[in-house]
């Protein structure tokens, strides 16, 4: 059974985080991480901002980060610890309205996306980024999620930089 810490450092937005943990292990599972750790944390736009500008070099906020554990020179102390995926909830909850999605869809597409980088999915290649898509496609399914509930308007190979 996969290992998930859910933390919340922002009080703006109410997010759901029993059921984002559940979304969480639902893709793990479907992954084969059936044994990983990962840690979620949400975020406001400010903290999002500087770990972006900390981490990437890039002064503004995004709407989600992911900071592998296996990747680097001590990724083979903890194999099963995947790493981290920081989600910023207001820059969600804005999505969720620009293109009349429900924030916890949202919230679900963002882990997805951070989950898979985590696990070594990229987008930087038209190739990867198709291969990426698939993969979201098929875990937001996967939670209950339809074409019209975060899939269509989010794609690595045509939305995101």
């Amino acid at each position: 059974m996969p290992r998930i810490q859910i933390s919340e450092n922002q009080n703006a937005i109410a997010i759901d985080l029993p059921r984002l943990e559940k979304a969480a292990e639902t893709i793990l599972n479907a992954l084969g991480c059936t044994d990983a750790e990962l840690s979620v944390l949400i975020v406001d736009d400010g903290e999002m901002t500087r770990l972006n500008r900390e981490f990437r070099g890039v002064d503004e906020t995004t709407d989600v980060l992911a900071f592998p554990m296996r990747e680097g020179e001590y990724s083979d102390v903890e194999p099963d610890l995947l790493g981290d995926v920081v989600i910023s909830a207001p820059t969600a909850r804005i999505l969720a309205e620009t293109h009349g999605t429900p924030l916890e869809a949202v919230l679900d597409l963002l882990l997805v996306h951070g989950t898979l980088h985590l696990l070594g999915f990229d987008h930087d290649e038209p190739e990867e980024a198709r291969l990426m898509d698939a993969k979201t496609i098929e875990l937001l399914r996967t939670l209950g999620h339809g074409a019209h509930q975060a899939i269509g308007w989010y794609t690595t190979s045509s939305s995101r930089p």
